[in-house]
């Protein structure tokens, strides 16, 4: 492994004959080649994130069971091949690859008994072991000595240290990019997994700690690999379809579970409203009924009306045609 890093590296140096680049280029050939764990992590943690739904009902379906949550919550993953721990296959995988550069590079910039560069790992009719050798082991780019560590310069001088520290603030900022790009596509589903919530958490200072420890190339890995993470969820999110196999289950099995009772609910529901309605209907009969029971009982015992006074004219008529009879029957009379 070693060996076949330390060639692969050889092999980009005789195209660019620069150590930074050559280490760039190893980089995203690295992030290439574990692309398939990537998408596979990637597309996992899209099927965790769509059964949230789910998860959310077993937690408040057995709250306080902490045991029972777990066992539903993994035969859950098993059941729609979900694996929680598969978002971190990538970063894990990094830290192998982490040691064995770690080690190739440590190997190239040894020296011998003599003070005379030995590097391992290369081929002595390679450029990049008679590079090294002229270099006396020093792998200078950019005016940065990538076999020197941040801590060692700083300690020498601390103003020759300010350009390492410029690659551990890059490294620094670049990690809390990545991790918040992966916490926002993936919502919650790394709440229900606590293993990856701490890696996710953790990642972020680990990372510019190395890159202060170590050798300044291995802080020009950690850049490159996180800008290409970077690019490289950006693209999957953009281009992966949606699953939609999970969401059709999921609603499958809620429509299995869930009708039943929300037909006994809405049955109970017209129910009480058709009593309602007949009581409302019995109320308003009887007040009509009581209404036209008053209306007769008040026509009943209304007073007849009087017949109007006559007027003044009438009455004096009257009493002329009176006083003019018995004048007429006292002439009779006599």
């Amino acid at each position: 492994m070693f060996d076949l890093i330390a060639r692969v590296l050889a092999w980009f140096y005789d195209f660019s004959s620069s150590y930074a680049i050559s280490i760039v280029l190893l980089t995203f050939l690295i992030m290439l080649v574990l692309t398939p764990l990537t998408l596979k992590g990637t597309r996992s943690m899209m099927r965790i994130q769509q059964l949230q739904p789910e998860l959310k009902r077993i937690q408040t379906k057995h709250k306080g069971d902490r045991q029972k949550i777990n066992e539903e919550t993994m035969a859950l993953y098993q059941k729609h091949g979900a694996n929680p721990l598969a978002g971190c296959l990538p970063t894990l995988v990094q830290l192998p690859v982490f040691i064995v550069l770690y080690r190739v590079i440590n190997g190239m910039t040894k020296m011998g008994k003599d003070g005379v560069p030995d590097p391992s790992y290369l081929k002595k009719e390679s450029l990049l072991y008679q590079r090294l050798v002229e270099d006396k082991g020093e792998m200078v780019s950019f005016g940065i000595d990538l076999s020197e560590s941040a801590k060692d310069v700083i300690q020498a001088n601390f103003v020759d240290g300010l350009p390492y520290l410029a690659l551990v603030g890059i490294t620094f900022v670049l990690s809390f990019l990545q991790q918040a790009q992966m916490k926002a596509h993936r919502g919650d589903a790394t709440a229900q997994n606590p293993q990856m919530e701490m890696l996710m958490k953790i990642m972020p200072y680990m990372l510019p700690i190395f890159a202060f420890l170590v050798q300044a190339a291995l802080g020009v890995y950690f850049i490159a690999s996180s800008l290409y993470r970077i690019a490289q969820q950006s693209f999957i999110h953009r281009t992966m379809k949606p699953i939609t196999t999970v969401d059709t289950t999921i609603e499958a099995e809620l429509i299995e579970e869930e009708p039943p009772t929300k037909e006994v609910t809405n049955q109970r529901s017209k129910k009480a409203l058709a009593a309602q309605e007949e009581r409302r209907q019995a109320r308003a009969a009887r007040s009509k009924e009581r209404n036209s029971e008053r209306s007769e009982r008040s026509k009943k015992n209304q007073p007849k009306k009087e017949p109007k006074a006559k007027s003044d004219n009438d009455q004096q008529a009257i009493q002329s045609k009176r006083t003019s009879g018995d004048g007429r029957t006292k002439k009779k009379r006599k």
